[in-house]
């Protein structure tokens, strides 16, 4: 019996996992075609992957981005992808991608070379001019008669495809808009590409719209020539050289990429996180609106991204701000940004030493010291955004000074107040601190059982956008 029984699991578990591998399907991405090209004497494997929703439209073009090593088992699926990721987070404009597998990699890339040990290695090199008129014309009228394109077309190419793509620029301009070179393979022909390079650009009439170089830890012409190729033409167009010494030439092609289409189409504004600093909670509305309904309430102090913000400014409670779109924890949706912080916010009872060293990385630090020949002395210790804790050294004093950055007016009021309630102010006063456009309220002495008398001010220096707050002791003594 339970010899039978374990026979019918069995049986169960293969029959269970056979419905599964039959129910698995193929991963297709993109499609693959055939063009019969009379300029070359032979058929050239092409594949394309289209954007999403091409198919849902009969009207809209789209560019077409064209990459030489574009074969299945070269760099077509790896680019794809790239392309793929930036189409579906709207980091680039929808584009069609065209690979052109290869048949004789040496002999279309390279024109023909007068060195006797490039003929010697590689026989059949030298077509690249049959190979251009084979892209120029042929593959690009294919190209814009199968799908709906634009006039807009950017060529893609490293190492030889680089060599090639840096010869159609100089010697075959005007039918590229955008050229992405990588690591070209300048050595060839005795180096002969780059030794003409001045002559070729100066005599450049039809200059491309922008120019992605890059090249990594390589052979010293591919770095210097594509350098140079993008200094001969920076005053003239947009060209860009990018030296990336942590890859090399097999590494190279795909971080290139990433940084070229992240330069030219990515529109995301890097943000740092911002922090609610209302002192009795943020409300986040449905719109941009007072009057629209409160959807969440953030906690004072609680984080949150900027993704979207209103140009005109409007007032709120005498604040200027603008509605600014967030995102956060617990919802997505509008609030006003004179209640947000680029920087952590204060604890109550906290001091402004406590405050930096709990909040702000600071890590870069100044010193000019006090020596008792000089009248004072200062540390400056400085965070990545440029906010600094300072200690002011005189004789018989002392002072701690905080400075935040990138403040507005209005922001720098309501973080003056929220320190004021932070550090035991009643609301009455810290309201009279936020109304205070001098920020000349906060300035207050306080003396201590031991006779020394602690002065607060604050400074807002709204050209630069820093709010400083500065406590100062010292012995009573020496004057009130």
């Amino acid at each position: 019996m339970a010899h039978r029984m374990r026979s019918f699991l069995t049986l169960l578990l293969l029959t269970i996992l056979g419905t599964c591998v039959r129910a698995q399907k193929d991963v297709t991405f993109g499609q693959q075609y055939t063009l019969p090209s009379s300029t070359l004497a032979e058929d050239r494997v092409l594949n394309v992957l289209l954007p999403r929703g091409y198919a849902d439209s009969t009207a809209k073009e789209y560019p077409v981005i064209y990459l030489l090593d574009g074969a299945v088992n070269e760099d077509f699926f790896h680019v794809a992808g790239l392309v793929r990721y930036y189409q579906d987070h709207h980091m680039m404009p929808p584009t069609i991608l065209v690979g052109i597998a290869n048949t004789d990699r040496k002999r279309d890339m390279t024109y023909p070379s007068s060195d006797p040990r490039d003929r010697a290695d590689f026989p059949t090199t030298g077509g690249s001019a049959r190979f251009i008129e084979f892209l120029q014309k042929e593959l690009t009228n294919w190209t814009e008669t199968t799908f709906r394109t634009t006039d807009h077309r950017t060529l893609v190419g490293q190492s030889l495809a680089g060599l090639l793509a840096t010869e159609v620029l100089l010697k075959y301009p005007g039918h590229y808009d955008d050229y992405i070179i990588i690591s070209p393979s300048l050595w060839w022909d005795r180096e002969g590409l780059y030794q003409r390079m001045d002559s070729l650009t100066s005599a450049l009439t039809d200059l491309p719209q922008r120019l992605f170089l890059s090249a990594g830890t390589e052979y010293p012409v591919m770095v210097n020539g594509s350098r140079k190729l993008a200094r001969l033409l920076e005053g003239r167009t947009d060209a860009t050289f990018l030296h990336l010494p942590a890859e090399d030439h097999n590494t190279i092609l795909h971080e290139a990429l990433n940084r070229a289409f992240d330069q030219w189409y990515d529109p995301t504004v890097i943000r740092p996180y911002h922090f609610a600093n209302a002192w009795n909670g943020l409300n986040i509305r449905s719109a941009p609106s007072l009057d629209s309904a409160v959807v969440g309430k953030l906690e004072y102090g609680a984080s949150l991204g900027i993704l979207q913000q209103q140009e005109e400014e409007t007032v709120i409670d005498g604040l200027s701000g603008k509605w600014t779109f967030i995102g956060s924890d617990i919802g997505r949706g509008w609030v006003f940004d004179a209640y947000l912080s680029p920087v952590g916010v204060f604890k109550e009872g906290e001091h402004l030493e406590q405050y930096a060293k709990r909040t702000l990385n600071l890590s870069g630090t100044l010193e000019f010291p006090y020596d008792g020949g000089n009248q004072v002395g200062m540390t400056v210790q400085s965070d990545s955004y440029g906010n600094q804790f300072v200690t002011h050294m005189a004789y018989e004093s002392f002072g701690l000074e905080l400075r935040i950055q990138n403040l507005t007016n209005a922001q720098a009021r309501v973080w003056l107040s929220n320190w004021a309630l932070a550090r035991g102010m009643s609301d009455k006063n810290a309201k009279l601190l936020l109304l205070d456009r001098s920020f000349e309220k906060l300035d207050y002495q306080e003396k201590d059982t031991n006779n020394f008398i602690t002065r607060t001010r604050s400074t807002f220096f709204a050209d630069r956008g820093i709010l400083s707050i500065r406590s100062e002791s010292w012995n009573s003594k020496y004057g009130e």
